[in-house]
């Protein structure tokens, strides 16, 4: 029988894959304001503990007084997306040993 050797490499890059949309959606929302509809708020809710340990690095900076740039959502979406090609990378390694 033989074993899906890549097969936690998969489910990593869909879990990095998934934060990265979640965080960047959050973004964009925050970013145009958007209406606190249920998918929005959903989006809010999911990223929320996401972005809890970077609340507070840098405050929000208003754009052209309608904008609203959370930094928060960037230092996330960055530091999440480099641990996870990270783990992916190391995943990889330990599945082509195999």
């Amino acid at each position: 029988m033989k074993k899906n050797k890549d097969f936690f490499s998969r489910i990593m890059t869909i879990l990095v894959y998934t934060v990265q949309i979640t965080l960047g959606l959050s973004g964009v929302f925050k970013l145009f304001g958007a209406a606190e509809v249920p998918f929005v708020h959903w989006v809010y809710r999911l990223s929320e503990p996401l972005l809890a340990p970077f609340q507070g690095i840098s405050h929000a900076i208003l754009l052209q007084e309608t904008y609203l740039l959370d930094s928060s959502d960037i230092f996330a979406l960055i530091a999440y997306s480099i641990a996870g090609y990270i783990l992916i990378f190391l995943t990889s390694i330990l599945e082509s040993r195999e």
